[in-house]
């Protein structure tokens, strides 16, 4: 099974994008105050001289100016729409959204916070407190032990290393990135977790599935839980999550599930000497059979992780 990079996996089509809705944002915003500077001066014309009957077409002309530029939008939206997710330019075109100066992010709600943080004093020094009479086993979670800079390991040519990160130092990480990071905020310790469980670095998953899912933006990630595009399968099968070319995509019950998952499959496949997909332990060996084409897939995963691994030295 192969992982296919959609959302926004060019990054220059994601910039691109990015600025074409800037621009018409910043044109639906201006329609209306030119139209009143327009109206203003064609008024103030027709004041001066009634029977200018010019005046009276341009008045019309710039009112409806105005209501083109306003809607138009509202139209490539709704077509966009219309395309869905079975379209790269509109899978893109939907995951990026802007919110002030964070650029394309989304903030995690408080609520949200809330409902994986039901009890701050669970955790002491990064560690989850085990209850002793849950006995451990597959449940348990798992954490890192790094305790200062030199501990924590990010190596773009061999990603089987572990980090050494723990959730709440990872937790930190993605809060000083901020914008969309904050969006795994709530599966930290699923994917330090997984990691350990899998020897899949940290930081290479992140940047994976970010890459892959706009940061947890994109439809498919919201509404099905799959943040990397993962074909269905019959334990996993699609329930409506939509399909490309290749695949229809695979619903899974949470996006816990999904990293618990993906971890294991790139550990198994792609990661592992022998494994089905395996070509060596660095993103560009992994991009082979997982993104055939994806050319510029290896080095957008690599920047982002690199930028988290940035972060080490403000938390730790």
């Amino acid at each position: 099974m192969k992982l296919l990079a959609i959302n926004c996996s060019s990054p220059a089509l994601g910039a691109f994008l990015g600025i074409v809705k800037r621009i018409i944002g910043l044109i639906q915003m201006a329609a209306p105050i030119l139209l009143i500077i327009a109206l203003s001066i064609h008024i103030t014309n027709l004041v001066r001289n009634p029977e200018e009957k010019k005046t009276i077409s341009k008045i019309k002309n710039s009112v409806i100016a105005t209501f083109i530029l306003f809607f138009i939008p509202t139209f490539i939206n709704v077509v966009m729409n219309l395309l869905g997710e079975n379209y790269a330019i509109s899978s893109c075109w939907d995951s990026i959204h802007f919110s002030g100066s964070n650029g394309n992010y989304v903030e995690v709600d408080d609520r949200d916070r809330q409902r994986f943080f039901i009890d701050p004093g669970e955790y002491e020094k990064g560690k989850k407190k085990v209850n002793n009479k849950s006995g451990g086993g597959s449940g348990e979670s798992i954490e890192g032990t790094a305790k200062q800079i030199g501990d924590v390991v990010w190596d773009s040519s061999d990603v089987t290393k572990i980090s050494n990160l723990t959730s709440t130092q990872l937790i930190g990480i993605l809060n000083a990135y901020g914008g969309n990071a904050k969006n795994f905020i709530p599966y930290a310790q699923g994917l330090i977790t997984a990691e350990h469980k899998y020897n899949v670095n940290v930081f290479f998953l992140i940047g994976v599935e970010a890459l892959e899912s706009g940061w947890i933006t994109s439809n498919i990630s919201r509404n099905c839980n799959n943040l990397g595009g993962v074909c269905a399968s019959s334990n996993h099968p699609s329930n409506g999550c939509g399909s490309n070319s290749n695949c229809s995509f695979a619903y899974f019950n949470s996006a816990s599930e999904f990293i618990d998952y993906h971890a294991s499959m790139l550990h198994n496949n792609y990661l592992t000497p022998g494994g089905a997909y395996y070509h060596g332990t660095s993103p560009s060996a992994v991009v082979t059979n997982y993104c055939p084409g994806c050319t510029e897939w290896p080095g957008s995963v690599t920047s982002i992780a690199n930028s988290l691994f940035s972060k080490v030295s403000s938390v730790i």
